[in-house]
Formats: structure tokens, sequence, C-alpha cells
């Protein structure tokens, strides 16, 4: 018997296999049990308002077996643990009967991130499957990641109003984006487009608070009249639209009406 975790969050996942048959095998034992994955969360991120004792989500099993579900934190921070989290969530194990729900709880500790910007960890959420009778069983653990933030209160601003402030500059051939706010912006399908250039899309990034990113774009003309346009996902996961002329002066997004 073997395990393979499968992520929501999109990972590589590499595998040596001996032939056609097998990878024909693998692909469809793959499909139906996907297709049998029941769990699913109440959202697509979490926020925890500095203001609140705690944060949560719910996890519902929309199948009629029995699960065992396992949730952590974790961080892609260079040199920090999950340990060093300094957040707690319960129950970390759960049996979840067929057709339930379960609330997870997230409590923070009350120190440990910073107080005067927002702090962002991913969220896991796993079934563990139950042990299979046989030989040759191929198992899947499912795995949801979602984004979790810490927001602290007192920030200048709103998190709505944050994708506005941000300014758009075109150095040469580079676009230069900076977040001077106290919040992530979370920013999707970047396209640039003149008279007689289109740029290739440029999907899903975060720019943390007070970063700077630099994009270079292949082909960029030599114009004043330049449109881009692209999405900000908001606390809700959803995608509001903006648009900003580009030049060597910063601009700043509005919203592109429906």
């Amino acid at each position: 018997m073997s395990s393979l975790n499968v992520h929501t969050r999109s990972e590589t996942i590499d595998m040596l296999l001996p032939n056609l048959n097998t990878v024909a095998l693998l692909i469809t034992l793959f499909l139906c049990s996907q297709a049998q994955a029941a769990i699913t969360l109440s959202s697509t991120r979490v926020v925890f308002e500095g203001n609140k004792k705690e944060a949560s989500v719910t996890v519902r099993n929309l199948g009629t077996d029995e699960r065992l579900i396992q949730s952590w934190l974790d961080s892609d921070l260079p040199g920090m643990s999950s340990a060093s989290i300094p957040f707690a969530i319960t129950p970390p194990l759960a049996h979840m009967a067929g057709q339930s729900r379960q609330i997870l709880r997230i409590l923070y500790k009350g120190v440990g991130v910073p107080t005067d910007k927002e702090s962002v960890f991913w969220l896991n959420v796993q079934e563990i499957p139950k042990t299979a009778e046989g030989e040759n069983i191929l198992q899947l653990a499912v795995r949801q990641r979602i984004k979790f933030f810490y927001r602290p209160t007192g920030l200048p601003g709103t998190a709505k109003e944050a994708p506005e402030v941000l300014t758009w500059t075109i150095e040469g051939r580079n676009l230069i984006i900076k977040n001077p706010t106290a919040y992530y912006v979370t920013l999707t399908d970047i396209h640039i487009k003149s008279a007689d250039y289109t740029s290739a899309p440029i999907n899903n990034f975060m720019l943390a608070p007070g970063d700077t990113k630099y994009l270079d774009i292949p082909g960029l003309p030599r114009t004043s009249s330049m449109t881009l346009t692209t999405g900000s996902i908001d606390d809700f996961g959803a995608k509001n639209v903006y648009s900003t002329s580009l030049s060597t002066t910063p601009t700043h997004l509005k919203p592109l009406q429906p």
C-alpha cells in the first residue's frame, strides 16, 4: 500500500513509472479517489481580526462515510517552523460522521506576530484515509490549503481599499508595483495593452505589506498610452477588477465597473 498527498495549492508530483499501462492505471485510480473526496471548507481564506478572540472555518463532510481530518498551520517564511507559529487549532484531529460538519477554531497566543501590519500563514486540512484491505491499493490523502491572515487592530486604511493604494510605474521594460499599505494584496490576471501590443497574462501572486515587486515584461513598447487591468482577491475570495493607465509616473488602480 502506498500513500500520496494531493494539494489544492498547485504542486508538482514527480513519479517514476515503469510503463504506460501503469500510468493509465494510476490516473484511473487517482480520478476515482478524487471523485470520492468529500471534505470541503466554508471559505477559501480565513481572516483573524485582532479585536476578536478567535477565527473559525467550517469543514463539511458531504459523503456518507466517516472521515478523520487533521488540521495545522504552517508558513512560507524562512526559519518559521509550525511549532513557532503563535496560533493553535482546535481540534487538531477530528472524527466526522457522514453528512456532518466540524468547526475548527483558531486561537491566538497573544504575542509572536507584528502589530503594525498583517501576517499570513497557511491553514491545512487533510483527510486521513482509512487503512485499505488487500494489496496494491493506492490511497490518496486529500489536503486543502488556504491562506490564513492575522489582521491587528488599528491598522491605517482598510484591506478593501489597499489595491487602490498600490502604485504602478513603468521603468524600461519593468513594471514596478509598490505596496505602501499594511495589508497583503493578492493580484491576478495582470494584462497590459496598447494600440498594437498585448502582454502575456501574469497570474496570481501576493504582495506583502511594504513590498515592491519588479516584473520584467518582454516586448513592452515605449509608448505613453498603455492600459493595465488586473484582478484583486478580497477577504471573501471574490475577484474585483481594476484598471489604470501606465507611465513613468506612479499611478493608482481604479475599480473597473462591470
